[in-house]
C-alpha cells in the first residue's frame, strides 16, 4: 500500500530521472557519479533519492557509495539538498 507522501523505490532508472540528476550535479567536477538505485517522493515538486557509485576523478581517487538528495520544484531547476558517502 502507498502512502500519501510516502517514498517510492523505482525498479527502472529513467532517461528523465538522469537528467535530473546530471543538471542537479551540473557544474561538479571532483567526481563521477552512476546512478544505481532511485527513490522518490511527491511533496510540493519531487524530492529523489539516488544512491550512486562514486568515483573521485584525481589519480588513484577512492571510489565509493554515494546518497544524494535532489529537490526538483514543480517550475525550476533541481537542486542538490546533500550529498552523502555512504561507503
Amino acid at each position: 500500500m502507498r502512502i500519501p507522501g510516502g517514498w517510492r523505490v523505482h525498479n527502472i532508472i529513467t532517461d528523465g530521472d538522469i537528467k535530473v540528476l546530471k543538471t542537479a550535479l551540473n557544474g561538479l567536477v571532483s567526481a563521477d557519479y552512476e546512478p544505481e538505485m532511485l527513490a522518490t517522493q511527491v511533496v510540493n515538486g519531487t524530492n529523489y533519492c539516488f544512491i550512486c557509485k562514486l568515483r573521485v576523478l584525481s589519480p588513484n581517487g577512492p571510489e565509493g557509495i554515494a546518497k544524494i538528495m535532489i529537490y526538483k520544484p514543480l517550475a525550476g531547476e533541481p537542486i542538490i539538498k546533500s550529498i552523502e558517502s555512504i561507503l
